[in-house]
């Protein structure tokens, strides 16, 4: 099958009426066709994908198949080029049309702010991919998968142990960097009893404003991942003997 994407014209339509339509949005994409009146509101690209993979839904808590349906949904579009994985279009149609149940389970669209949110983009940042509903998967394995290592997703479990540690590494610039990204999720993946202490999210705020503070002084896109975990080592001891 060709990847499909809205055209610009309907793109704009659901991004206006998304507060009258948030209603309509469930596991059934049908109300599109209707909302669509006839008219042409669909691309064919000149990508080739296999079939989409099905999604794993639980309606008592989703956030546990994240890593799961992250490795799914990268691996079945692991061909897509950073700059197309960029384009609203296309995650606007997948969210709307490929994967409507696991989006109305995931994210359901409770209001304007939800749709915006989750079925489009948020602004023009790169936080914006990391909240729309499956950009977010896709970038969470195109940012995360190595392939030098034994499972290659190792990583991406670990990115998505915690909520706070998708916000600190996506939805922030200092993620970018891939020494930085590798160096906190190997530190974390390593260190898994802080995850389970209350003070993690007041903890992983510190270890994120450490490592910009070093940004200041060193280049961090030179240090190798190693480099980075044992400054967080560091700062992770001082934060457990001063209870923090």
């Amino acid at each position: 099958m060709k990847l499909p994407f809205f055209n610009a014209k309907f793109l704009a339509r659901l991004r206006e009426s998304a507060g009258v339509n948030a209603s309509q949005y469930s596991a059934n994409a049908a109300w599109i066709e209707t909302f669509a009146n006839g008219q042409p509101y669909f691309r064919e690209s000149n990508q080739v994908v296999d079939p989409p993979p099905a999604l794993i839904v639980d309606e008592e808590n989703n956030s546990q198949h994240d890593a799961e349906n992250a490795k799914r949904v990268y691996s079945w579009l692991e061909s897509l080029t950073p700059a197309l994985a960029m384009e609203e279009r296309l995650w606007a149609y997948l969210t709307h049309c490929t994967f409507p149940e696991y989006m109305n389970s995931r994210w359901p669209a409770t209001g304007a702010s939800a749709v915006h949110r989750r079925y489009l983009f948020e602004g023009k940042s790169f936080a914006a991919l990391s909240r729309n509903g499956i950009a977010r998967l896709w970038w969470a394995g195109y940012l995360t998968k190595d392939v030098k290592r034994d499972n290659p997703f190792e990583l991406t479990d670990s990115l998505f142990l915690r909520q706070d540690i998708q916000v600190s590494l996506l939805e922030r610039s200092l993620g970018k960097c891939g020494t930085v990204r590798t160096g906190v999720l190997d530190f974390l993946r390593v260190n898994r009893g802080w995850l389970e202490d209350n003070s993690f999210g007041r903890r992983i705020q510190i270890l994120i404003r450490e490592l910009n503070l070093l940004g200041g002084v060193a280049i961090l896109d030179s240090l190798p991942p190693d480099t980075i975990q044992a400054f967080l080592a560091r700062i992770g001891e001082g934060l457990v003997s001063d209870g923090e």
